[in-house]
């Protein structure tokens, strides 16, 4: 990806969509990695700017409907407010600065551009992907799931074994990663037909080559 494309962004605005973003795929989730996942950040990212949300510190932040809620966020930022410096804080509650810093909200937005550009795209990414979604659960059709599989390329899937996998796409195929498998577009398209026929419960009911795969990626478009 081109990493000048957002480097013009304004910072503080990418943040605030970020942080929506976050708190748009938490509320469904309930779930730190899946979050982390959805967005391409780590778990301890997703925590700041969740409680970033929760307590402000950006400014049009504030009085945002929170989803996500901790009692050691809770702690973490009374002792802040107490005057506690980070290290302080780290050996009162026993925590890894890591930890404690991921507890406490930004109070600036990453200006450096090479983040900066990064969290732009992973704002652009999330609305694509998004829209892909809706897209073919409105309208449906071969084309639509196929390009929404194109959007989803490098995305972390998992199996129902919870075998996490990713994959690109080739041509008419999809590569994915575990294993070197390869699934033809042909597939995906039987795959589908029975996912719209009704009664999919799992892998096994679409019937064809490399349905571990495709039934994960189907839950996630919407299709079963």
């Amino acid at each position: 990806m081109n990493s000048e494309k957002h480097s013009d962004s304004n910072p503080e605005e990418t943040l605030r969509e970020l942080i929506h973003a976050a708190m748009s795929v938490y509320a469904e989730t309930k779930s730190l990695r899946k979050t982390a996942d959805e967005l391409d950040l780590n778990p301890l990212k997703v925590r700041k700017l969740l409680v970033t949300a929760r307590y402000g510190g950006i400014d049009g932040l504030d009085g945002m409907e929170m989803t996500y809620e901790s009692d050691t966020a809770d702690e973490v930022n009374r002792l802040r407010k107490e005057g506690k410096d980070v290290a302080e804080i780290m050996s009162a509650l026993r925590l890894s600065r890591a930890s404690v810093n991921s507890y406490l909200p930004y109070t600036k937005a990453p200006y450096k551009t090479g983040e900066q550009s990064a969290n732009a795209e992973r704002v652009s990414r999330h609305r694509e992907r998004n829209a892909a979604c809706a897209r073919l659960r409105k309208d449906g059709g071969m084309e639509h799931l196929w390009a929404a599989i194109v959007a989803f390329q490098g995305y972390p899937f998992y199996t129902a074994k919870g075998l996490r996998f990713q994959y690109e796409v080739r041509g008419g195929e999809i590569k994915v990663n575990r294993k070197e498998k390869t699934v033809t577009r042909s597939s995906v398209e039987m795959a589908y037909q029975k996912a719209l026929a009704g009664g999919v419960s799992g892998p096994k009911k679409l019937g064809v080559f490399g349905s571990s795969y495709l039934y994960p990626m189907f839950v996630r478009f919407g299709i079963v």
